[in-house]
């Protein structure tokens, strides 16, 4: 969903649904099945643009150790100011702080949601996910789910 940022002048109230197809995660382990939902807004100030809102949904993502496919809720809170380039070079020749961190560059008259909500939600990801806390994970020997059953095979 692309926001034309001259469709308004100050301030744009958005409410949203982002489907799954919309939205290409590229990661192997996750993938959304149902719709991500965003409510925030737009606004125009001085020298840049700035998006507020929550994103709120949940992405399917497969065990590190047994595969599983289990659900993680997202809930983010998303604060994002895009400048435009010549105010970009302006704080690129100075040091950058940590209210710099949330800055974007703004590159034409639009904002892509879609690939805003991409990048929150491959940020809001764990590094780890597992099925349950003492998921047992696959068998090296013969890659039976030892959650289910225990193979038999040779731990040696």
């Amino acid at each position: 969903m692309k926001i034309d940022l001259n469709s308004f002048e100050r301030e744009l109230k958005i409410e949203a649904t982002l489907e799954p197809e919309e939205i290409d995660l590229g990661v192997e382990n996750a993938r959304l099945d149902y719709a991500i939902l965003f409510k925030g807004a737009v606004r125009k100030d001085t020298d840049a643009v700035v998006l507020s809102g929550r994103f709120a949904g949940q992405v399917n993502i497969d065990c590190d150790r047994c595969l599983a496919s289990g659900t993680v809720p997202i809930e983010i809170t998303a604060d994002r100011e895009f400048v435009a380039d010549e105010r970009m070079s302006e704080k690129a020749e100075n040091e950058l702080g940590p209210d710099d961190l949330n800055m974007d560059l703004l590159s034409g008259d639009e904002l892509d949601l879609t690939e805003i909500a991409r990048e929150e939600i491959l940020l809001a990801l764990p590094q780890q996910f597992f099925c349950k806390e003492d998921c047992k994970g696959l068998c090296e020997v013969c890659g039976a789910d030892l959650n289910l059953k225990d193979c038999g095979c040779s731990n040696e």
